[in-house]
């Protein structure tokens, strides 16, 4: 684990590397507070901005954590990154060094805002962040391939192996995922490149209502209403505001497709809680609550599996 001057250290360095920037004065400071809860921003790569010092001009310059290691393939989401801002959906990204695990982009500051529920309020900004996932979908393989549901046995089998803390009814919900992804099995489903993360907190929002996608850490190639479901379980608590921006987005699917995605979301919460629990057991950065973050996605995960629309929702996605 790298410390704090260290990582300042190679931000600065990331950067004078850059052409145009190794004469220049440099100032390094975190970009954002890292926070597990709720949002888990900033936890799988410390966030710095660089800033010229004299005409202000500064970089976003993301180091990835060594926690991330075991659930985040750096070389797929460098490339996805990298994707998503030749395509304009994602922030310019300046250099993506593998080896070192560090990613330096455009800094979206002013007049940029990380996204939050309010904004989700605004239909135009659901359209344009739907809109933006499947540009990216789009875009060309990936080399990573790895849906949901073969994650959460991965993740299982690794919080079990860690003696991460996990909720009494956690085989309850890994069997009531499993049999959906059992479900699925046969179904003819065309994989393409997802996003990966339906956190709002990886989305930028322009003051003219302008989205971004950042943080490409879980981007593969999977089943793209999986990207779809993840994000609507996050931007909406209620199914008739999640079912408009489904049908806005997918016109011309039914309710097996909507069902499907919504299926997706909950497998999604029962993966990320998995991911918490098992940094939560491994991480040296004790001072983060890793495990309520965990804690909030098998909640959620837990209330819609045990909701009696989840047996009908697992009937009808296909």
């Amino acid at each position: 684990m790298r410390g704090f001057e260290e990582e300042r250290t190679l931000a600065l360095a990331s950067v004078a590397a850059l052409p145009g920037w190794s004469d220049r004065r440099l100032q390094a400071e975190p970009a954002i507070p890292v926070l597990a809860s709720p949002s888990w921003r900033g936890i799988d790569g410390a966030p710095w901005r660089v800033r010229d010092m004299e005409n202000g001009g500064s970089l976003f310059v993301k180091i990835m954590d060594a926690d991330a290691a075991f659930y985040i393939d750096v070389a797929t989401a460098f490339l996805a990154a990298r994707r998503a801002a030749d395509i304009g959906v994602g922030p310019r990204v300046l250099a993506a060094d593998v080896a070192s695990g560090v990613l330096v982009m455009e800094d979206l500051n002013q007049g940029w805002r990380v996204g939050g529920l309010e904004r989700l309020l605004d239909p135009a900004i659901v359209d344009a962040a739907l809109a933006a996932r499947a540009a990216f979908g789009a875009s060309g393989p990936l080399p990573k391939t790895a849906g949901v549901f073969d994650e959460i046995e991965r993740f299982y089998a690794d919080a079990k192996t860690a003696g991460a803390q996990l909720p009494s009814d956690i085989e309850f919900l890994v069997e009531e995922l499993r049999f959906a992804g059992a479900a699925l099995n046969g179904a003819e489903i065309e994989k393409a490149p997802i996003h990966g993360d339906g956190n709002v907190s990886n989305l930028l929002i322009s003051d003219a209502g302008e989205v971004r996608l950042i943080d490409f850490d879980r981007a593969t190639m999977a089943d793209p209403l999986e990207d779809v479901g993840s994000f609507l379980a996050e931007a909406f608590e209620q199914e008739p505001e999640a079912r408009a921006a489904f049908s806005r987005h997918c016109p011309g699917l039914g309710d097996a497709a909507f069902n499907r995605a919504r299926v997706y979301g909950v497998a999604d919460d029962l993966r990320c809680g998995l991911i918490g629990a098992v940094v939560a057991a491994k991480s040296p950065r004790k001072t983060h609550e890793f495990y309520k973050f965990a804690s909030w996605r098998f909640l959620r995960c837990r209330m819609a599996a045990r909701a009696p629309r989840f047996g009908e929702q697992l009937r009808g996605m296909i």
